[in-house]
């Protein structure tokens, strides 16, 4: 491989590692990131841990290279200061061309996520801005046969999968990077499968075997959830067996369906971009019933955090150690010789970390109990009642610790990976809170000032409207 190789960054949402072929998830979801991990110069990661549980502050850390309490996006800022490096910008110091595509409002130029990058596109919502974005043929291909790459003839939007349109547009990226002298970095969002778990018209039908409502009742039904997603979880998530064969069917037909994609670019890249680095991963996970929850908005566990990540042309150490995001990048910026130093993690071909770090900021329940008195909000986190506080959690091999991050109360929870169940081993929580205290000392020394006023509102009423049908709350917005 040259000294310096292309790289293509491909992100998938709200995909957990457990739910994937290369995870050991018992249906073949995802045959494309296995083939792709398990070829020569391919590598699948166990113990990827995601930064956050959703997209803003994920993606944040993937394209900044620090975490949340350094960036300090999603959890009081919902724009990245000006004043951090980014990756985009690193890559294009030291020549290559950069480019992204995205079809996620959190990961725009809304968000600052999109500077560093020489072009940077957000897939339009209209079909005037597809038109004008991906361009007439692939958008006509898309109409003519969305039965079979979306939710057939309907004005719901949501329900609407778009997955082809994004892999149009990264495609045709590719075509046009692959012509220049220049090395590139392609950094490319895939919202799928974020809910609603509206599939294809014929994958819903492919996976009909697996539930007894129709496949049209199955969507309906999907899309309900989506919609009051804060009820069923107030009211106990009390779904019949069939419900969640509905729901669970769906999610892993969204995954699938996605899959090929992937393994379409991986092959156009094999085929026409030579010496090309390709990553594969998840920004965050999905909760389906775990802590009497849905989607991926209460808790800090691996439901939400552990995610896949497939590389090829890497040439990592082997490691059943936890990887975090940041490490892949200062993987990447060392193979390209650009400037590291600014990362936050660890090079993956020769160095180990111990634990990962994973947080988020404080939350009202209110909306929550609005919906039923008989809420118990300690499923989400122990001894807390009408709000979740800010909480830090740090993943090693066998345990899971988190606790408040700040004082004085120190709320917290231990849990055992392998059983996913709570325990009680002060020793270990211990050795593990006195681990974390260092880390929050160190990082908080390096980031932005925790005492700092939240920044205002820039996050336009388009792109708010956009990811309220994502299903994101009021909260994650501001």
């Amino acid at each position: 491989m040259n000294d310096k190789p292309n790289i293509v960054f491909i992100v998938l949402d709200s995909v957990r590692f457990d739910r994937t072929s290369v995870g050991g998830y018992n249906r073949n979801t995802t045959p494309n990131l296995d083939r792709i991990a398990n070829m020569f110069r391919g590598n699948s990661f166990s113990t990827a841990v995601a930064h956050a549980r959703y997209t803003l502050p994920s993606v944040a850390s993937i394209l900044s290279g620090r975490h949340p309490i350094e960036h300090r996006v999603g959890l009081d800022k919902t724009t990245l200061e000006s004043s951090i490096s980014t990756v985009p910008e690193a890559f294009r110091q030291a020549g290559y061309t950069t480019a992204g595509v995205s079809n996620n409002a959190f990961v725009s130029e809304e968000t600052g996520l999109a500077r560093g990058f020489d072009s940077f596109v957000l897939k339009p919502n209209s079909v005037s801005g597809i038109v004008k974005t991906v361009g007439i043929k692939p958008t006509l291909r898309w109409i003519t046969n969305l039965q079979e790459h979306s939710a057939g003839f309907t004005t719901d939007a949501p329900r609407h999968s778009t997955a082809y349109l994004l892999s149009s547009l990264t495609k045709q990226r590719l075509k046009q990077l692959e012509l220049q002298s220049e090395p590139f970095f392609l950094y490319t969002h895939f919202d799928q499968p974020h809910r609603p778990y509206s599939p294809p018209k014929s994958w819903v039908e492919t996976y009909a075997d697996r539930f007894a409502m129709s496949p049209s009742e199955a969507v309906d039904f999907s899309m309900d959830v989506h919609n009051n997603l804060e009820q069923y979880v107030a009211e106990g998530l009390q779904l019949t067996e069939d419900q969640w064969a509905v729901l669970n069917a769906l999610y892993d037909a969204q995954i699938e369906y996605t899959d090929q994609f992937i393994g379409k670019l991986f092959d156009y890249i094999q085929c026409r971009c030579k010496d090309t680095i390709v990553v594969v991963t998840a920004d965050h996970g999905e909760h389906m019933g775990e802590r009497g929850a849905l989607g991926h908005k209460y808790a800090l566990d691996d439901a939400l955090l552990n995610v896949p990540l497939v590389t090829w042309g890497i040439d990592p150490a082997s490691t059943e150690h936890p990887v975090q995001h940041t490490d892949v990048m200062r993987t990447l910026l060392q193979i390209a010789g650009a400037e590291s130093e600014f990362v936050d993690g660890i090079d993956l071909r020769n160095e180990t970390r111990e634990c990962a770090i994973s947080q988020d900021t404080s939350r009202s329940l209110e909306a929550l109990h609005k919906h039923s008195s008989q809420l118990d909000p300690t499923q989400f986190f122990p001894d807390i009642d009408r709000t979740l506080p800010a909480r830090t959690s740090l993943r090693t091999g066998s345990y899971r610790y988190t606790r408040e991050t700040h004082e004085p109360k120190r709320l917290s929870e231990l849990i055992d990976v392998n059983t996913h169940n709570n325990i009680v081993q002060p020793e270990v929580e211990a050795e593990l809170n006195l681990k974390l205290d260092q880390w929050l000392k160190e990082r908080q020394s390096l980031g932005l000032s925790t005492q700092e006023a939240a920044d205002t509102d820039r996050i336009s009423a388009p792109a708010k409207e956009r990811l309220r049908q994502m299903g994101y709350l009021e909260e994650d917005l501001k």
